[in-house]
């Protein structure tokens, strides 16, 4: 099993966008749990528009809605409730663009052991075996992903699949003050101790397309 954790507003035409694009591109060989917070914002219109939604797609879900919109909150809520090995963050605003394989990113996370998370790109991967994205550069590696050379600005939460040991790192100096991926750079002198240790990867091949398109 695998937990997906998704942060969301009521925005139900969208959410709905971004499942019907997961399944139609994800392949997974188990089965998902969804943990979904949902912020009372966006649309003038209930929370429970947006659970109807998901519960087409999941038979296991656990939600949570809030009184008061809080994007750090809702990340921290929604990791805070992840019980499988890896988690897969997808907020409720992006189109899968490209077949994945989401065993493959696990087989992947459980050889390189020093990776906390396989991120998807929403830039066209160069015909390269180095590059510069994400203030970084990233080297390939030939079972099928980039490494950053740097650690200390590029965590980001577009879609991602991220180690739950990095995870319950990362909340025991997460703060729900501070933007949920500003919070992940050299700037924040109480996580540097998390990030530094860890490596920080980008599934794909050399000359691919975007994987992951933001509509929010």
């Amino acid at each position: 099993m695998i937990d997906i954790t998704t942060t969301a507003t009521i925005r139900p035409s969208i959410i709905k966008a971004t499942f019907d694009s997961f399944f139609e591109h994800v392949s997974y060989s188990g089965d998902f749990r969804l943990v979904i917070n949902i912020d009372p914002a966006g649309e003038i219109k209930k929370p429970k528009e947006v659970l109807k939604v998901v519960n087409k797609y999941f038979n296991n879900i656990v939600y949570n809605i809030p009184k008061k919109p809080n994007f750090s909150k809702a990340v921290k809520w929604c990791w805070t409730q992840c019980q499988s090995d890896y988690v897969f963050h997808i907020e409720d605003d992006w189109l899968f663009n490209k077949k994945i394989n989401l065993d493959h990113m696990i087989e992947i996370m459980n050889k390189y052991t020093e990776l906390s998370s396989l991120r998807l790109c929403k830039h066209k991967i160069p015909d390269t075996h180095k590059y510069y994205v994400f203030r970084s550069i990233w080297r390939y590696n030939e079972d099928g992903f980039f490494v950053s050379d740097d650690w200390g600005k590029v965590f980001g939460l577009n879609p991602i699949l991220i180690r739950k040991k990095f995870i319950d790192e990362a909340l025991t100096v997460f703060d729900t003050d501070l933007s949920p991926e500003k919070q992940f750079r050299d700037l924040n002198e109480i996580m540097i101790p998390v990030i530094k240790k860890w490596k920080y990867a980008i599934y794909g091949d050399p000359n691919s397309p975007e994987y992951v398109i933001d509509i929010g």
